[in-house]
């Protein structure tokens, strides 16, 4: 089974264009497993909450999965409002995303990182 690429996104909201293509190139090039960690953003708007959405039913459709990981509160508190809580795996630590995508993080090899920028 291939790496769980994790996306550790250190930006504010200026900058989720520079996420969503790094998303986007990590879907062209194959990944089927990844985790984005959003720790960095304090909230996220509906242009934004638009794209996840669009990058998971993606992932999704080429066999994938897509989870977040080390959400602010406000972000979580939107996912709830909106019901996508139900939709997005989120977990508190990137360690968690990684084994709920099927990898180690325990294991050299186990995760790649992809930059955002």
């Amino acid at each position: 089974m291939s790496d769980v690429v994790v996306i550790t996104f250190d930006g504010g909201i200026e900058d989720f264009p520079a996420l969503i293509q790094s998303v986007d190139n990590q879907i062209s090039d194959g990944t089927r497993r990844m985790a984005v960690d959003l720790h960095a953003l304090p909230f996220i708007n509906s242009a934004a909450l638009g794209y996840l959405i669009k990058a998971y039913k993606s992932m999704e459709e080429q066999g994938g999965e897509l989870a977040l990981c080390r959400l602010q509160p406000a972000i979580t508190q939107i996912l709830e409002m909106t019901n996508l809580d139900s939709v997005f795996p989120a977990f508190q630590t990137v360690e968690e995303a990684v084994s709920y995508l099927g990898g180690d993080p325990n294991v050299e090899g186990g995760i790649r990182t992809a930059d955002w920028r």
